[in-house]
């Protein structure tokens, strides 16, 4: 699946890594869109805001 955003300046909201069109992994975390680059940065995330 190919998104249409601009990735020129999102980065993981885990690891600080650049996406891209090819490597970005979005999560829907209580309402709310994320941007990752993989899903075990989107797991760690998650775990983290819940703790």
């Amino acid at each position: 699946m190919k998104f249409r955003i601009n990735t020129s300046e999102l980065k993981c909201e885990y690891c600080g890594g650049e996406l891209t069109e090819d490597n970005i992994y979005v999560r829907v975390i209580n309402g709310k869109e994320h941007y990752f680059c993989c899903s075990h940065c989107a797991d760690k995330y998650e775990q983290r805001i819940k703790m």
